[in-house]
């Protein structure tokens, strides 16, 4: 078995790698703001239910999308599936955010792969240039996942655990949990990131949704809010 491609998947999974996820709590500052979310039970809940309900059914279908239309050069398909992500982002902050981390991983990207694969990641810059495209994150991490050579199932693998991470970071750092809850947090779902990671199939862009009201309306009041820590 191939297994060079595990090096880069640790490195786009790192918090240090420049996308700018971990100034994001994907709605957790806000929640734990109002007396939504309280403890270790709650953040974990809230992790279950977003995977469940926002990112298996549009995230991972768009992170798919993408990962075969840059194996396929298919510039088409990658602009349909950014547009139809950034339109599915109902609060403005969050596009903005997705955006913003988009690019860095694009930028990045070109950085550190061949000259060949650059070509292709470049004319999608240039559609994003003239407004075709926007340059969504989970559009750019598929890009980034397919041109270092990382297996569809791992890379589910690294975005489910890579959002978990963010959320568990988020609730330490919001003083919800601690650093050892953080990581039984992070070990009872991973039962459920793998096998959703192995059976996850890439679908149809007509078959994406999404069913997080509660986290849209307290990201919604987030936007509004004059003290925060995090972005989203």
């Amino acid at each position: 078995m191939n297994t060079d491609h595990e090096f880069f998947l640790m490195q786009l999974s790192d918090s240090f790698f420049p996308s700018g996820m971990f100034g994001l709590s994907n709605g957790l500052e806000s929640l734990a703001r109002h007396g939504m979310i309280k403890n270790e039970e709650d953040v974990l809940n809230f992790i279950s239910q977003q995977i469940e309900f926002q990112l298996v059914p549009c995230d991972c279908i768009i992170f798919l999308t993408a990962m075969n239309a840059a194996k396929n050069n298919n510039i088409k398909e990658l602009v349909e599936a950014d547009n139809l992500f950034y339109s599915m982002r109902l609060i403005k902050e969050v596009r903005n955010t997705s955006v913003r981390s988009g690019s860095q991983i694009l930028n990045c990207i070109t950085q550190i792969t061949s000259k060949q694969k650059n070509k292709f990641a470049k004319e999608f810059q240039t559609k994003i240039e003239t407004g075709q495209a926007v340059g969504t994150y989970p559009v750019c991490l598929g890009i980034a996942a397919e041109f270092l050579g990382i297996p569809e199932e791992s890379g589910m693998r690294m975005m489910l655990y890579s959002f978990s991470q963010n959320v568990v970071a988020a609730a330490i750092k919001l003083g919800i949990t601690e650093h050892i809850s953080g990581q039984k947090i992070l070990a009872l779902l991973s039962d459920k990131i793998n096998f959703i990671a192995k059976n996850n199939k890439r679908e149809s862009l007509n078959n994406i949704w999404q069913l997080t009201p509660m986290t849209d309306i307290f990201q919604m009041i987030h936007e509004h809010e004059s003290s925060k820590m995090f972005i989203t």
